[in-house]
């Protein structure tokens, strides 16, 4: 730490990429692992080797005496430009490294240690996939733990997702903290984030799906669910929620599987097994028998009957409007400010809340702001309508 009465915050002023974080960070995370639980981070896709060393000649030595000016961990650095090369447009306001004055007082990563590194890391998860960063993260020889979406991943517990029960739950970034030893948080190891290909869209059994999912392959379940007979029909809105498990709970109980809702190997076997049930032919309805015509009486001479009227032709009945279908799948049509329905909940979860505010399903103001922010952020033309090139960045198959 700087000598007493020194504020690090005026010495780490020179450096050009200096990035105060404000999040309120708990002095003791190993205190803070609550039990373990199951945690999907999706499946890896090819990216760096993360085995790869970065050529550098390392840091320069400091005379005795001194110490070297407050400053990233070297290791980090790294990890900051693979995710800003890979995700250049990317959000960084929740990013962050130096501690500010309320870390100060406390026990943190994001303190300078005794030779002014500073071992902490905040990356804003919007505009990145928080995913593949974490999966990267905990793989590197560096990483201590990983905290994100009220979830950590520990070095001390071999990784193993574990609720965190700290007061910040992290799930407007990713905290990463590396050892404090001179050779890792000095090393130029590649965390394989930099040059990797966008994830594939994900299909139904590239991972085990469960409450919260949210992706293609949900959509593909929703869309089998609803083949097969799900009544009421399910939103293809690709967000894997109570209704959604409701109905795979169902499913797994009518085929005799284990009633956990979660989408796995033997289930999705069974989905594709599934026959689709055919539709009911209606009966056709039995003609009346014709009723038996009065005989006439005996000699009384039967009247003339009187001619029939000249039918009036009926006046042709004007076109009936097509119902609205306000339960539209994402992709489906475009969509602009004004428009209803599932797909724009769609878009507004995909995007965020804090983009767009709560999924209500309706295209206002805020909705298309956040759609221009998206579309700004992936290079699109932002204009605030989601046609063609939107949905498909989005990862959804265009319909129309």
């Amino acid at each position: 730490m700087p000598p007493p009465g020194k504020d690090y915050m005026d010495e780490a002023r020179s450096t050009d990429d200096l990035d105060v974080t404000h999040h309120d960070e708990d002095d003791d995370p190993g205190s803070l692992i609550g039990e373990e639980v199951e945690y999907d981070l999706g499946p890896d896709d090819p990216g760096d080797d993360p085995g790869v060393d970065v050529p550098d000649d390392g840091p320069e030595p400091m005379p005795p005496g001194l110490r070297p000016p407050v400053r990233l961990a070297p290791v980090l650095v790294c990890l900051r430009n693979e995710i800003n090369a890979r995700w250049p447009n990317r959000d960084r306001r929740s990013d962050g490294w130096i501690g500010d004055a309320a870390h100060q007082a406390t026990k943190s990563d994001h303190n300078p240690d005794q030779d002014n590194s500073v071992n902490a890391l905040d990356v804003d998860r919007d505009g990145i996939d928080p995913q593949l960063v974490v999966r990267r993260a905990i793989a590197h020889p560096s990483t201590q733990y990983v905290i994100f979406d009220r979830t950590i991943w520990s070095r001390t517990r071999r990784f193993q997702p574990s609720r965190y029960t700290g007061s910040n739950p992290h799930t407007s970034h990713i905290h990463i903290s590396v050892s404090h030893s001179p050779e890792l948080e000095n090393s130029r190891r590649g965390w394989g984030i930099g040059t990797g290909e966008t994830s594939k869209p994900l299909k139904l059994g590239d991972r085990v799906l469960r409450t919260g999912c949210i992706g293609g392959d949900v959509r593909e379940l929703q869309a089998l669910a609803n083949t097969l007979g799900a009544k009421p029909p399910l939103a293809v809105d690709g967000d894997f929620g109570s209704r959604t498990e409701a109905w795979v709970r169902g499913f797994q109980k009518a085929k005799k599987l284990t009633v956990d809702g979660l989408v796995g190997p033997q289930t999705v076997s069974a989905l594709r097994a599934a026959p689709t049930p055919a539709k009911p032919s209606t009966p056709a309805k039995p003609s009346k028998p014709a009723e038996p015509s009065t005989p006439a009486k005996p000699g009384t001479p039967a009247k003339p009957s009187k001619p029939a009227k000249p039918s009036v032709p009926a006046k042709p009945s004007k076109p009936s409007k097509p119902p609205a279908d306000p339960r539209r799948d994402p992709g489906s049509r475009t969509l602009r400010r004004g428009a209803t329905g599932d797909d724009v909940g769609f878009v507004q979860r995909f995007i965020g809340e804090r983009q767009c505010g709560t999924a209500d399903g309706e295209f206002g103001t805020r909705t298309e702001v956040g759609v221009r922010w998206y579309q700004k952020m992936q290079g699109l033309t932002a204009d605030g309508v989601v046609g063609p090139h939107t949905w498909r960045k989005m990862g959804v198959k265009v319909r129309y």
